[in-house]
């Protein structure tokens, strides 16, 4: 990953594997083609499909951004003779140094001993290894196949929210426990939370998408390049699970 705030570098690379903000992308294109850059492997997000029907007008924004990024980076790299490919990762988790996603819930459950949820919680997830999107990576480098091409990637396994968030208590060696939130007490939470900053990108409309499905099928990805991740067990300080 590079400092977008920094010079790019100026050795000579054929193949730019990009993870940053995928929004910066298209104007740094040409300067990676420059330096020889024909092939482009970039990350976007699922939430260009899960986040565009939100009422929050945050999400909507997030959706409507990524679709149009997306756009000028196709349309860029197609102008410049660069073979491009996207890959819309669902939620990512990594290894014991952790992520936002499943550490912010880690942090919720070691704080009070139980997670708050909305409704049932039963909308289905397919978290994503952080291992398996690079391994992705490397399968589609050369595989011509994948050439101008997007792919949804989500983990090898689905399950509820409330079933994903009851495997982050096991990984924590905690008997999960549970308080079924109305949605005023949720804003009222999210209101005093937000004046943290590690929690200010938390919204009333997550727990809201408790109920949502944001699944994702990977056939394609399996089928042109091999792609076959792994079941979600995330590694937490202290954790039982590998």
């Amino acid at each position: 990953m590079f400092d977008p705030e920094k010079k790019l570098p100026s050795d000579h690379a054929d193949v730019l594997f990009y993870t940053y903000v995928i929004q910066l992308l298209p104007s740094l294109l040409e300067d990676f083609r420059r330096r020889g850059v024909t092939r482009v492997i970039a990350f976007s997000s699922t939430s260009r499909f899960t986040k565009i029907s939100s009422d929050d007008s945050g999400d909507l924004d997030t959706a409507q951004t990524l679709e149009a990024a997306e756009l000028a980076v196709i349309e860029t790299c197609q102008r410049l003779g660069m073979q491009w490919t996207i890959l819309r990762p669902t939620m990512i988790y990594a290894g014991r140094n952790g992520d936002r996603n499943v550490r912010d819930i880690a942090k919720l459950i070691t704080r009070f001993g139980f997670f708050p949820i909305f409704g049932n919680a039963k909308g289905l997830r397919q978290p994503v290894h952080a291992a398996d999107l690079a391994e992705a990576s490397m399968l589609l480098c050369e595989n011509e196949t994948t050439f101008n091409k997007s792919y949804n990637v989500g983990g090898g396994e689905v399950l509820t929210y409330k079933a994903m968030v009851e495997r982050i208590f096991s990984a924590m060696n905690r008997k999960p426990r549970f308080l079924n939130t109305p949605i005023w007490l949720f804003k009222l939470a999210v209101f005093f939370a937000k004046k943290h900053p590690r929690f200010s990108h938390i919204t009333t409309s997550m727990a809201k998408r408790m109920q949502y499905d944001m699944t994702f099928s990977f056939e394609d990805a399996a089928n042109d390049f091999g792609y076959a991740p792994r079941n979600f067990f995330p590694e937490l300080p202290g954790s039982s699970l590998t």
